[in-house]
């Protein structure tokens, strides 16, 4: 019996997909096609496939028999560009990530920031019928480097400020679990996002950056980096609250050198109004408590 191998998924998909008119291209992408933080033994291989009609790979699994036997998969949102992904795990614990996209995509993928970033590491190309692929590699970089981000910045900060009134909200109300939530995963992704701004800002463009939370340790601050110790809450009132009034410090903070940087307004006004809202229902939650 043959061990199976990433190599020999690929030679047994590209066999499928070669039969398969529906399916027009396939790249790889992520640490299998770049050369900055290659694969390591904990590697999956991701899989880019643009189809006439991707739900045919979406929503049916028969066709996974033609790779190899798979023993769990599902259905996820892509990490980056707003599709969807067929998940396997085949025998040997070997992780495979089918992200199925119309032909049309590729023409979209280029207002996609974040993309064109994962894109801009690193692309082998397993087949191309119809020659899109090319035109396509040479646009990414000079697309990524046109990005204007001033829009981008000035609605994550207005973003981040409203959740962070609802977050005091939902505490103020007794919903512990939805407040812990807002301040740890929704406001903390908005602050991902603005560090990342801000590294590319100090560094330039073309500075890594990775996506979602990839490699944050190496790429970001040390400064900030040290920050997370305190940031984050547990299943405690007080210890939201806390945590709650740690996030807003540091995204205030790189709010003011990310203004500076980008020459953009830096808002003030919301910022205080969200602040004093903030520290108002923490003071409603603490009456309610001593009452």
């Amino acid at each position: 019996m043959v061990n199976l191998t990433y190599d020999i998924i690929i030679e047994r998909f590209l066999s499928f997909a070669g039969r398969e008119q529906n399916i027009r291209a396939v790249i790889i992408v992520g640490s299998r096609a770049r050369q900055d933080k290659p694969a390591d033994k904990y590697s999956d291989l991701d899989l880019v496939i643009f189809a006439e009609n991707p739900n045919l790979l979406l929503y049916h699994t028969k066709w996974l028999e033609q790779i190899g036997e798979s023993h769990i998969t599902f259905l996820e949102n892509t990490a980056v560009g707003g599709g969807l992904e067929r998940r396997v795990l085949f025998e040997g614990g070997l992780d495979v990530d089918f992200a199925c996209f119309p032909i049309s995509a590729i023409s979209d993928m280029q207002s996609h920031y974040q993309v064109l970033s994962v894109l801009a590491k690193g692309i082998d190309v397993l087949i191309d019928k119809d020659r899109i692929i090319p035109a396509f590699k040479e646009r990414i970089k000079a697309d990524l480097s046109k990005k204007e981000m001033s829009e981008e910045i000035e609605n994550m900060m207005q973003d981040f400020w409203y959740h962070a009134v609802l977050a005091a909200k939902k505490l103020c109300r007794g919903e512990l679990l939805e407040g812990k939530s807002i301040c740890d995963t929704y406001m903390k992704n908005l602050l991902i996002s603005l560090i990342r701004t801000q590294a590319k800002l100090k560094n330039g463009i073309a500075y890594n950056t990775w996506h979602g939370f990839r490699f944050f340790e190496e790429w970001a601050d040390i400064s900030i980096v040290t920050k997370f110790k305190d940031i984050y809450a547990h299943y405690d009132k007080e210890d939201v609250w806390q945590a709650l009034k740690l996030t807003m410090n540091l995204f205030d903070e790189l709010s003011i050198e990310v203004c500076k940087l980008k020459n953009l307004p830096y808002p003030a006004e919301s910022i205080q109004y969200a602040t004093h809202l903030v520290e108002s229902y923490n003071l409603q939650g603490r009456q309610k408590v001593n009452e």
